[in-house]
């Protein structure tokens, strides 16, 4: 099954944490990077950037104590809005009101997601619908929004010790067409174990109050 780009948020180990997974058929030359504390999708090519202006953004954005996570430029609105004061519901909600879904020839919707402490949010802005929900995390929850036939959001397998674990879990999942993926996971309080290293085409670093991971095959 095909369903473009994938949002997730969950927690695991009693850390919570934001993952995004690209899926593509049109744009599937594309890698993550981290960049500070964020981390960006971009082309190998950026010629491509003239055929689709929609396929370059951070993914994820890290603050403090919260972590988004988006299929797009929203990202960075949401992630300013919460820096300022505003709570994650009311920034996802009105930024995705504020962007609506992507026109592009699909009519793309836009997703969102953000974790802070035990609580978690995703929200979805499709042609006609919005829709924003808060979720109170337990240990070993999961939940994902996708942009096509997983618009719901549902529970979704995915769990690891780091954020570079959780970023090839995601790229993992059983769905059609994966390219690159990408992970923030709170960092280990006092005595908890720390990061564990990278291995192959798995690249972390750490922003703030996560670490962060990607994950790029090619």
């Amino acid at each position: 099954m095909y369903i473009g780009r994938i949002v997730a948020v969950g927690r695991s180990g009693g850390r919570s944490f934001a993952a995004y997974r690209v899926s593509s058929r049109s744009f599937p030359n594309r890698r993550a990077e981290i960049r500070g504390r964020s981390i960006l999708v971009s082309p190998l090519n950026p010629a491509d950037l003239a055929r689709n202006p929609y396929i370059a953004y951070n993914c994820i954005r890290v603050l403090d104590d919260t972590a988004v996570v988006t299929n797009g430029t929203q990202t960075d609105m949401i992630a300013e809005r919460i820096e300022d004061g505003q709570k994650p519901f009311d920034a996802i909600a009105l930024c995705l009101v504020a962007f609506g879904y992507e026109r592009d020839e699909l009519d793309t919707p836009r997703l969102a997601g953000a974790v802070k402490g035990e609580m978690a949010y995703l929200g979805i802005a499709k042609r006609g619908e919005i829709r924003v929900k808060e979720f109170r995390l337990q240990e070993g929850d999961a939940l994902m929004v996708a942009t096509y036939e997983k618009t719901e959001f549902e529970p979704v397998d995915l769990s690891g010790n780091s954020a570079v674990s959780l970023a090839r879990g995601a790229f993992d999942l059983s769905f059609e067409r994966p390219v690159c993926a990408a992970a923030a996971l709170e960092l280990p309080g006092p005595g908890e174990p720390g990061q564990k290293e990278g291995e192959g085409h798995e690249k972390e670093g750490v922003g703030s109050g996560f670490e962060l991971a990607v994950y790029n095959p090619m």
